[in-house]
């Protein structure tokens, strides 16, 4: 199947739902789709990674063959719409299975970016509070992040962060 063409008309003749049912019915296709996340224009990268998620969501199993190429495409993608669709896969997956400093050491910078989409800081700050159980070294060094974040204009931003600080205050890590 054209996927590329697929995701470009995607909402004119196909809907979202459609293509999760068709590529969880086929996971053969997956490898597809994750070629286009890797080497589309934005839109159809994002949608590809979108569409990654949904069956992520759904159907766990038929994506996490592929976690560790979802990670390498997530540090590499300059694409936010990728990086928010494949941040929401990686949290989801255990710390083990997905952390060898990299992607840690892009959430960091990613939340103190004002250039960086609301939700991938977000993500991005969850993924690093998940860490915190099993990285306790990482608690001071995000409590300064987390404050940097405070001043943000953004709402969601300063939302997030507070909420996490006090989760740290609590109970010593999130």
């Amino acid at each position: 199947m054209d996927w590329q063409y697929q995701l470009d008309k995607l909402f004119e003749t196909v809907s979202k739902e459609e293509v999760v049912l068709f590529i969880s019915s086929h996971p053969g296709e997956i490898p597809n789709m994750i070629k286009i996340i890797k080497q589309s224009s934005e839109k159809s990268a994002w949608r590809a990674a979108w569409i990654i998620d949904l069956i992520y969501r759904d159907k766990p199993s038929l994506i996490k063959p592929y976690i560790k190429e979802l990670l390498n495409i997530l540090l590499e993608t300059p694409y936010n719409g990728v990086r928010r669709s494949l941040l929401k896969i990686i949290q989801s997956e255990p710390p083990s299975a997905t952390e060898d400093g990299r992607l840690l050491d892009k959430c960091f910078r990613w939340i103190v970016s004002p250039t960086i989409p609301t939700a991938v800081r977000v993500h991005a700050m969850h993924y690093i509070s998940q860490l915190l159980p099993s990285y306790p070294e990482l608690k001071n060094e995000f409590i300064l992040c987390l404050e940097t974040a405070l001043n943000d204009e953004n709402k969601g931003i300063k939302t997030k962060a507070r909420n996490l600080l006090k989760q740290i205050e609590q109970v010593g890590v999130p």
